[in-house]
């Protein structure tokens, strides 16, 4: 019964939010729009480890995306995306221009295309039928301004290569780092699919936030995959720093006026991620999915030191998903926090 009256209200909640009222457009051949509204009810209840308690709770637009696709011909699309997040109490992301680049299909059936602008690197996959993120993504997804990028599909074999124009800063204060680089190889079929990513600098990702500063360039390797068992999917990926960031890199800002930063590693630190995740499919688009996820040296960054939980997602209507998850996690800092986030999503 709990579980019905969270997504009822989530159901009022979204029809009453004025983005809810967003529809899908008929459009010629030259234009494609897309979307994605998701609106969630958290109840967040936190232990500290002195055993203090604390409970948080609350709706949010949680994720507010639109894009479109414009084609002029068989050779170029352009595309560009807005975002906006929130948190369960504060803006994630203010509204701002997620994606804008052009691509050039240079050969036919995706085996050439060129692509340049603003978009996220193609490092790590990050798949999940859970609400929350996987600590993967947390840590490795990576979006710049300046990209160029080559594409190439023969088959079930896939292969990527691009540079961007890095803006990780040097600890020393002399400027950014720069140029960078990436390659990736993926493999898939029906039932099974698998890749490895490799970046330059794992810096770059907007898992380091205002900690993105190293003395220097720190690559940074995705390995993930997935296999289909009957109605079960089993999917995994590891992420993590391939060199150790130094003493005196990851440094915060100097917000008590001391003349130094906050906060600053104090030993080398290699950063690693892993998500595990087992996806039960009911029938009729229902799934029970459980997740278990794990990072490693990687307090300086924020991230949770180990989550697991379970979600299970189904349709409402039409366009329209609703899911509820339970999730706990334990930081670096041994606080716990037991999270029941429900979850009502329309995409088009």
């Amino acid at each position: 019964m709990m579980q019905k009256t969270l997504l009822a209200s989530l159901i009022a909640a979204a029809l009453a939010t004025p983005l809810q009222t967003v529809q899908a457009v008929e459009v010629s051949d030259q234009l494609e729009v897309f979307g994605t509204i998701e609106v969630e009810y958290g109840n967040n209840k936190i232990k500290a480890a002195d055993g203090t308690t604390t409970t948080e709770k609350g709706s949010s637009l949680a994720t507010g995306a639109f894009g479109s696709i414009i084609k002029p011909n068989d050779k170029f699309d352009i595309t560009t995306s807005f975002l906006y997040e929130e948190d369960l109490n504060a803006v994630a992301t203010p509204l701002e221009l997620d994606e804008a680049f052009v691509t050039w299909h240079a050969m036919p059936a995706e085996k050439l295309d060129i692509t340049a602008g603003k978009k996220y690197l193609s490092f790590g996959k990050y798949d999940t039928s859970m609400v929350s993120d996987p600590l993967t993504l947390e840590l490795g997804e990576t979006n710049r301004k300046e990209v160029l990028q080559a594409s190439t599909k023969n088959g079930n074999l896939s292969a990527t290569g691009y540079l961007f124009n890095g803006e990780a800063e040097k600890t020393d204060g002399t400027g950014k780092h720069k140029s960078g680089f990436g390659l990736g190889v993926g493999y898939e079929t029906e039932n099974l699919s698998g890749g490895i990513d490799y970046v330059s600098n794992i810096t770059e990702s907007g898992g380091f936030g205002d900690v993105s500063n190293a003395s220097k360039k720190v690559p940074g390797v995705s390995i993930y995959g997935s296999t289909k068992l009957g109605n079960v999917t089993l999917m995994g990926e590891h992420l993590m720093a391939t060199k150790a960031f130094q003493a005196g890199d990851l440094a915060s800002a100097d917000e008590d006026g001391d003349g130094a930063p906050d906060s600053v590693l104090d030993a080398a630190a290699k950063p690693a991620a892993t998500h595990l995740e087992a996806v039960f499919d009911l029938q009729n688009d229902r799934t029970i999915a459980i997740g278990w996820d794990k990072t490693k040296q990687a307090a300086q960054l924020g991230l949770d030191k180990t989550a697991y939980g379970v979600a299970y997602r189904q349709p409402l209507y039409k366009d329209l998903t609703g899911a509820i998850e339970l999730r706990q996690s334990k930081g670096y800092d041994d606080a716990k926090t037991r999270a029941l986030t429900a979850q009502v999503a329309y995409e088009f």
